[in-house]
């Protein structure tokens, strides 16, 4: 099960949350939620508030393979920017393979399209920064999901009512990807990747 708590933050299965925010410092609802594992991509603001989330173990850009409890969790080098890091530093790639065979690949606040493509491609779910400005922008995702063929596709990191930075919205990645993939549009903010579908992208409404 993928809960989204807008912005990056994602709880796999009530047991492993990625890149939690802090609502308050982006203009976003806090995530209400506590997870024995914190996964962070890079140590920005709007992505390590591990602090406010009952926890137990912290994994800060943790690259290589490890396993928590039935989770084999792999995390890949990539940069913030188009220039290996120079502008925004790094920022992992993480591949979780949960006990029932299900491949989730988080791309973190990914800037170029990754180079170690044949790691995450073909995945089951895919969480892809859409919204431009510090990440990939719209096109550029779209480029992403054609080389890794992801099943499914949960957009991430873009504006909404509220939200305090200005990244591009939602809809200017739909607007291009909707000619390749069906769109589904999810009243609740969680979604069980059990019940998969081919070419299919997957939104919360908000």
């Amino acid at each position: 099960m993928i809960r989204f708590f807008l912005h990056s933050c994602f709880l796999i299965d009530k047991l492993i949350l990625i890149d939690p925010h802090d609502g308050a410092s982006i203009g976003l609802p806090k995530p209400e939620t506590k997870a024995p594992l914190v996964l962070i991509t890079h140590d920005h603001y709007d992505h390590n508030a591990y602090e406010i989330i009952p926890h137990e173990t912290v994994k800060l850009k943790e690259y290589g393979e490890f396993t928590f409890r039935n989770y084999t969790i792999k995390g890949f080098r990539a940069y913030h920017d188009k220039e290996k890091g120079r502008r925004r530093g790094e920022t992992a790639i993480y591949k979780i393979i949960t006990p029932n065979g299900n491949s989730i690949v988080h791309l973190g606040d990914i800037g170029h399209v990754p180079e170690n493509i044949e790691e995450i491609k073909n995945s089951d779910v895919l969480l892809l920064p859409v919204g431009g400005v510090i990440t990939v922008n719209a096109k550029e995702a779209t480029d992403i999901v054609n080389i890794l063929r992801p099943r499914i596709v949960i957009p991430m990191h873009y504006w909404v009512k509220g939200h305090y930075m200005p990244l591009n919205p939602l809809e200017e990645f739909l607007g291009i990807i909707k000619d390749s993939r069906k769109i589904v549009e999810l009243d609740e903010k969680e979604f069980d990747e059990n019940t998969l579908q081919e070419n299919t992208v997957i939104i919360f409404k908000v």
